[in-house]
């Protein structure tokens, strides 16, 4: 039997910092934002490797932007225990 699972869609902006830079010039960044809703605890962690000319004047990036990116989201509380949702699902 499958088991029942729901579909989130997650449209947000997450601050990161730079851990080092890459003799390259390419930046290693890592971030995480918690947010809590509705009794649940939603995480979202992303890393990766940005290039310095792929970052807009406002300082930002979209994730499509980031190397080797490690992007997860996942939540827990009343919710995410009964419908058991894995730990980790794939941004949309």
């Amino acid at each position: 039997p499958q088991r029942p699972h729901r579909r989130e869609r997650v449209n947000l902006t997450i601050a990161a910092v730079v851990s080092h830079v890459l003799p390259n010039g390419n930046m290693v960044i890592q971030g995480r934002q918690e947010v809590r809703t509705n009794g649940e605890l939603r995480e979202l962690t992303v890393a990766g490797v940005v290039r310095p000319e792929d970052i807009s004047s406002a300082n930002t990036i979209r994730h499509t932007q980031i190397a080797e990116a490690r992007i997860s989201y996942g939540g827990r509380g009343d919710i995410s225990r009964v419908q058991q949702t894995p730990a980790g699902q794939a941004l949309v």
